[in-house]
Order: C-alpha cells, then sequence, then structure tokens
C-alpha cells in the first residue's frame, strides 16, 4: 500500500514538473512574440501602403529606382532586413538599404540598366530577384514577403 501510494507521489510530482516546464516555454515564446512586436514599431502594416510610392522629383532626370516594402514571417515589416541592389553589367552599380520600421526601402536615382535584388531577412534566409528592369524616369515598386 505504502509502495503505491510512493509512486502516485513520484507520478504527480512528474506531472507538476513537467507543467511547470509548460509554463515557462510558454512564457517565454509570448514575451519573445512581444518583444518582437515592440521593436518592429508595434505596428501592423497598412496593405493600403503597397502602391502608396509617388515618383519625386530627383526620377524626372534620366535616373529610375525601385522601392517596395519587405514583410517578416508573421506578415509585420521585417525591421533588420536588409535590400541590396546590383547593376548587371555596365557600371556596375550596387547599393544598400536597410528597411525602415514601417518595413520601406527605396534605391533613388539608378542609372538605368537590369539590376539584381537581393533580401537578406535577419534569421540568415535569402530572397533573390533578377532581371529587374530601371529605365530613366521610372520607379519599380517590388515587394518581398519571407
Amino acid at each position: 500500500m505504502e509502495s503505491e501510494n510512493e509512486a502516485k507521489r513520484l507520478s504527480l510530482s512528474k506531472l507538476k514538473i513537467h507543467k511547470n516546464k509548460i509554463i515557462i516555454i510558454v512564457v517565454v515564446i509570448a514575451a519573445i512574440l512581444i518583444i518582437g512586436f515592440l521593436f518592429s514599431g508595434g505596428t501592423i502594416p497598412n496593405s493600403n501602403l503597397q502602391a502608396g510610392f509617388k515618383p519625386a522629383p530627383a526620377y524626372k532626370t534620366s535616373l529610375g529606382a525601385i522601392n517596395g516594402y519587405v514583410y517578416g514571417p508573421l506578415g509585420l515589416p521585417a525591421v533588420g532586413a536588409t535590400v541590396i541592389a546590383a547593376e548587371q553589367g555596365g557600371t556596375a552599380t550596387s547599393k544598400t538599404a536597410f528597411i525602415s520600421i514601417d518595413g520601406k526601402y527605396v534605391f533613388s536615382e539608378l542609372p538605368p540598366g537590369e539590376y539584381i535584388l537581393m533580401v537578406a531577412f535577419p534569421d540568415g534566409a535569402n530572397k533573390v530577384l533578377d532581371e529587374v528592369q530601371v529605365t530613366a524616369r521610372s520607379v519599380q515598386t517590388i515587394n518581398f514577403n519571407y
């Protein structure tokens, strides 16, 4: 009888330990999500902003531009990501843009030509898009999703 009670006590104590571990894991995950939300500016991107870029006076020259938004895995702005635009051939122009708090990037005053765009996300994932054509006085809007 005593061994049965001892076995039940051991079983209950193991159950309590597992329950406490689960609670700690849930709290840690919730804290990470909240901190990520706060570091992203605490905002949810407005999908109406995607077409909100307008040519600036600088684009009325013989140069062009590429801009857009970069979204992370949860659809929030990918703050901390980097976008690189590299011209293929020609003058081999290369520019780097960091993602703003609302997820926007802008490459202005690009010489006309064909470009490769690469997005480097903070977790090491990359997205690449090639054959992006930039012509004089053009604005290409390209959005990236994780």
